[in-house]
């Protein structure tokens, strides 16, 4: 159980997490918060076998856009490389993305939602409210925290610049 909560702010994306993995028992931060380089942020909610997949698989692998098709690309790679990796490999969890200048959700539904600001996992309902309310995403973690037994803290915080750092300089 566990909630992940994004916004775009200013010229950033934040996404933060609670701590929580099952039933109210809390881990060390990272659990299901990740920051991929000075570009992508992931966090999952569901199952932690899929989150450390997803973790894994992108070590070697980046979506090539924040595109919509480029997105679900980049997930049917993620089911075929992770049924190689677990010949039983089903996910059955959702992600939130913080790439490309864009804030997106996926999971095993092969659908792509995109947002301004967006939660996914147990308290989700809270969080997006919060969100909606003008609180930050670590805000809005934990008014979840607050309000649903299936979030804990402590909370993790992730911020990306909304563009690229990587680009080249462009001529004026």
């Amino acid at each position: 159980m566990s909630v992940v909560a994004g916004k775009i702010i200013d010229e950033s994306i934040v996404v933060a997490a609670d701590s929580q993995v099952t039933w109210g028992q809390a881990k060390t931060e990272g659990t299901k918060l990740y920051k991929i380089n000075e570009n992508l942020i992931f966090g999952g909610a569901g199952m932690l076998r899929d989150i450390n997949l997803m973790r894994l698989f992108l070590d070697t692998h980046t979506p090539a856009s924040s595109d919509e098709r480029d997105i679900l690309e980049f997930y049917a790679e993620f089911v075929e490389w992770g049924k190689r990796k677990l010949s039983s490999f089903e996910p059955k969890s959702e992600f939130l993305f913080a790439f490309d200048g864009k804030l997106f959700e996926t999971s095993n539904d092969f659908d792509v939602f995109y947002y301004d600001y967006g939660a996914i996992g147990s308290g989700w309902e809270y969080a997006r409210a919060a969100l909606h309310l003008g609180h930050t995403p670590s805000q809005a973690v934990g008014v979840a925290c607050d309000l649903t037994i299936f979030c804990m803290p402590p909370v993790t915080e992730y911020r990306i610049p909304r563009h690229r750092t990587d680009s080249p300089p462009t001529d004026m």
